[in-house]
């Protein structure tokens, strides 16, 4: 009985002693396996170029954004640089890094203002640029930004492929940058603040009312809401003929009627 449960030990230990063999040698190929793979900075030009269009190819742009960016950073003087460029900004813009992409698209305009590209590199600089304008309420920086770089493209008259599109944006722009001021203006209107108020509505017409006839009727609305408020009866009645005679089907008129009977309220 001693011998046989021995005999089982000795089997057990030799069992023991071959699965550490091979568990030790398969860790051993893949450290060497390992050790084998480059770093993305030990690649070559050819190698991170690869990598990089595997990425885009499985729709993952972060993952291409590094190589290209290392890339690009390795090789300054490639002979393709100008494409890696585009494409860096492109897999920037698809990523949703907006902010990069409008500085990629930007400095390939600028850099290459001769090349083919280079109106489609404006455009998408502006579009990037308007997907990072905030809500109404909110600082409107971008969306200034954006109104600077539509008007740059609009006034070069080589650029006609996104002409259309580009207009839309900038008075998708505008409009934001008009209801921006609106808002302000009912602000100090509960504030009482009438004076800023008015400032306001100069401002407004001063800056947008000269591109956007429109406009006019909402002001008379706004004038006519602030005189209110002012006891300026002289006022409202002088804003209020105009709406009637120039906008008689508007809404501002409408509404402008409406304050003589019941409470103003803000649009």
């Amino acid at each position: 009985m001693i011998a046989k449960i021995t005999n089982q030990n000795c089997s057990f230990k030799k069992i023991s002693h071959v699965f550490f063999i091979i568990v030790c040698g398969l860790v051993l190929v893949t450290l060497q396996g390992c050790a084998k793979q480059k770093s993305r900075q030990d690649l070559n030009a050819e190698e991170l170029r690869s990598k990089a269009l595997a990425y885009i190819q499985k729709k993952d742009y972060d993952a291409a954004v590094n190589y290209l960016e290392q890339l690009i950073t390795k090789n300054p003087d490639h002979p393709q640089i100008a494409k890696y460029k585009l494409l860096l900004a492109e897999s920037c813009f698809k990523a949703g890094r907006y902010p990069s992409a409008t500085q990629l698209f930007e400095h390939y305009n600028q850099f290459y203002p001769s090349d083919q590209r280079a109106e489609y590199s404006k455009y998408k600089a502006l579009l990037s640029k308007f997907y990072q304008t905030l809500r109404t309420d909110c600082d409107q920086t971008e969306t200034e930004d954006t109104v600077k770089l539509c008007q740059e493209y609009l006034d070069n008259t080589a650029y006609s492929k996104y002409r259309t599109d580009v207009a839309d944006i900038k008075r998708t722009c505008e409009q934001k940058l008009i209801d921006k001021e609106v808002y302000v203006f009912n602000f100090y209107m509960k504030q009482e603040k009438y004076e800023s108020a008015e400032n306001r509505l100069k401002y407004l017409r001063k800056t947008y009312l000269p591109n956007n006839s429109a406009l006019e009727a909402r002001l008379l609305y706004l004038e006519c809401k602030l005189a209110q408020k002012q006891k300026n009866q002289e006022k409202i009645k002088e804003s209020l003929e105009k709406l009637v005679s120039q906008y008689p089907e508007s809404q501002f008129t409408q509404m402008a009627e409406a304050l003589t009977t019941k409470s103003p309220f803000f649009f």
